[in-house]
């Protein structure tokens, strides 16, 4: 029923009505609207601005009714059915809001905004192809329509066509400099594409328009991450939980970076925040024993992977983790089984499985792996380098059960060097056997790119940021290798129980090796790091072993290794 002249309020109350919700007088508005519906209850523009005040201030059950009654005193009014569908689709009531749409654009097929809208509820429907269609539609109906233009970039994206999303949203800047969701999203894009640097530039961007938004300074943080600036993606999720203290993701990326700077109490404490924000996710459950495993409490660890098993059941990771906790081989192979169960194309759990297979004396798996396109994974190199060894040597599969294994095998009446101490973490850990240590390292991270293969480790990556730690009974010599080492033994040194060759690099291992000669006899173990598994490990540490041993003529046994964190230990022959 359309409203007589009688029933009309009058013009000046109407503009006051406008006013105050144009300038966020919310109050003054929902006051003055509830006034002129009493007054005027057939009269449906207080209804649409009653219904928008409602729905600005989150009363989105109290906007539908309001909504209604717009559309029920002029059902021809192509706006109100609009309205009506977006505060649907606030409600979840999605296939509903399309109907509102499909109406409103029925009686004014040229209302871009109905065509955006109906878009909109589309996306929300996972109907990108659709919702793709109405967001051109509004675009031609209004090419100007920089919300239209941005939502179109997010179907682009969803539908995995990154480079069109990327130019619909620089179109949306192009319109509106300002728009904060279209700089946030082009980041989001560009990340996506592998365009790093540009993506930071975005996420910049829009924070220099909202900076007080918790999300993007998370996700410059990612970014941040991706281009191996950790220091600073550090500071990204600590500025997004200042804003959002209760934003699960920041802690738990911030755990997660935490982790790789080799801070892992604060990891832990990061994640631990996460757990109790949202108890349910099981990835923050694994993400926690991976720290507590670093840290060398693998009950616990074993606990957080179970936590996480018992909240997502076929996780395949955590499945993998919990092999790498394992204390036997028929405990780690079971462990292996269950992630492949959950994950049948897990490549080193498959690969994995030959290996412990072997070990119990069937090569079956191994043999046919050797047949197969996968003869030259650097996994399947490290395994027939092993199984090439006159006898097997001790397996292992975690570092410290790694460390246990070669306490026993050494004199601990001696000390202990290590080559490469990062935060401390494995010198806390022998220091307790041998008492005493000395430890090398700049403290500023690696001396110059690190090459595994997969990636390239940028020099100055485990940096401790030049903080030396403070570990009774250890003695730490601070600078590069080449330039300490020739001082330190000039004068004469104890024999080694244990050297630990955690320098990654070739070129330091081998400049280590040559220098503590004289500290090493048939007694002494040496453990190497990063000595198997990586795709270019025969030109790391294992080069530079061999190329020692050829130089002075010796040869060596491998007493244990572990395929689970790439760690081989041997004694020299002939020396």
């Amino acid at each position: 029923m359309s409203a007589t002249k009688e029933q009309k309020p009058s013009h000046s109350q109407l503009n006051s009505l406008l006013e105050h919700y144009q300038s966020g007088r919310y109050e003054d508005a929902e006051k003055l609207a509830i006034s002129i519906t009493q007054q005027f209850p057939h009269h449906p523009f207080s209804w649409k601005v009653l219904a928008a005040v409602l729905k600005q201030t989150g009363r989105i059950s109290e906007a539908l009714v309001a909504s209604q009654k717009a559309v029920e005193i002029d059902p021809e009014d192509a706006e109100a059915h609009s309205n009506l569908g977006n505060t649907l689709k606030e409600l979840g009531r999605l296939e509903e809001a399309e109907a509102s749409h499909r109406q409103a654009i029925e009686l004014k097929p040229d209302l871009a905004e109905a065509h955006s809208n109906l878009g909109n509820t589309l996306k929300a429907l996972g109907r990108f192809k659709e919702a793709e269609a109405s967001y051109r539609q509004a675009i031609a109906l209004k090419p100007s329509f920089a919300e239209a233009h941005n939502n179109l970039g997010v179907a682009l994206k969803e539908l995995g066509r990154l480079e069109e999303a990327e130019a619909s949203y620089r179109e949306t800047i192009a319109l509106k400099s300002d728009f904060f969701e279209a700089h946030s999203n082009l980041g989001n894009a560009l990340q996506e594409l592998g365009r790093l640097e540009e993506a930071e530039e975005s996420h910049r961007q829009a924070i220099a328009v909202k900076p007080e938004n918790a999300e993007v300074h998370r996700n410059l943080g990612v970014t941040l991450k991706e281009l191996g600036r950790l220091d600073e993606a550090e500071a990204s999720y600590r500025e997004a939980i200042e804003l959002n203290p209760d934003y699960v993701e920041a802690h738990i990326n911030l755990g997660i970076t935490l982790q790789e700077l080799g801070r892992l109490e604060e990891s832990e404490a990061s994640f631990t925040q996460a757990i109790a924000l949202k108890p349910d996710f099981a990835e923050t459950w694994n993400n926690l024993g991976n720290t507590l495993q670093s840290l060398g409490r693998l009950e616990d660890a074993e606990e957080k992977y179970r936590n996480a098993i018992a909240l997502e059941p076929d996780y395949a990771n955590a499945f993998w983790n919990l092999s790498g906790v394992a204390k036997t081989i028929q405990d780690a192979e079971h462990w292996v089984d269950k992630c492949l169960t959950a994950d049948a194309n897990n490549m080193r759990a498959k690969l994995t499985k030959a290996a412990l297979r072997f070990y119990q004396g069937d090569r079956a798996d191994f043999d046919n792996l050797m047949q197969s396109k996968f003869k030259d994974h650097s996994f399947m190199r490290s395994f027939s380098w092993v199984f090439s060894l006159p006898n097997l040597p001790e397996l292992c599969f975690n570092r410290w059960s790694f460390y246990d294994a070669i306490v026993k095998q050494s004199k601990r009446s001696r000390p202990f060097y290590e080559f490469g101490v990062w935060r401390g973490a494995a010198f806390k850990y022998l220091i307790k056997s041998f008492k005493k240590g000395y430890g090398f390292d700049t403290f500023t991270g690696l001396p110059e790119d690190w090459n595994v293969g997969s990636g390239i480790e940028k020099a100055g990556t485990y940096s401790s940021d030049g903080n030396v730690p403070n570990i009774k009974g250890g003695e730490f010599i601070v600078g590069k290798f080449e330039d300490t080492l020739p001082i330190f033994y000039s004068e004469r040194r104890p024999m080694a129980s244990v050297i630990n060759f955690d320098a990654d690099l070739y070129s330091s291992t081998i400049c280590a090796l040559n220098f503590s000669k004289s500290v090493m006899d048939k007694d002494t173990v040496l453990i190497f790091d990063e000595f198997i598994i990586n795709e270019s490990w025969e030109q790391g540490e294992f080069k530079a072993l061999n190329e020692f041993c050829s130089i002075n003529n010796y040869t060596y046994e491998v007493v244990a290794i572990s395929f689970f964190t790439k760690q081989v230990a041997v004694k020299l022959i002939g020396i």
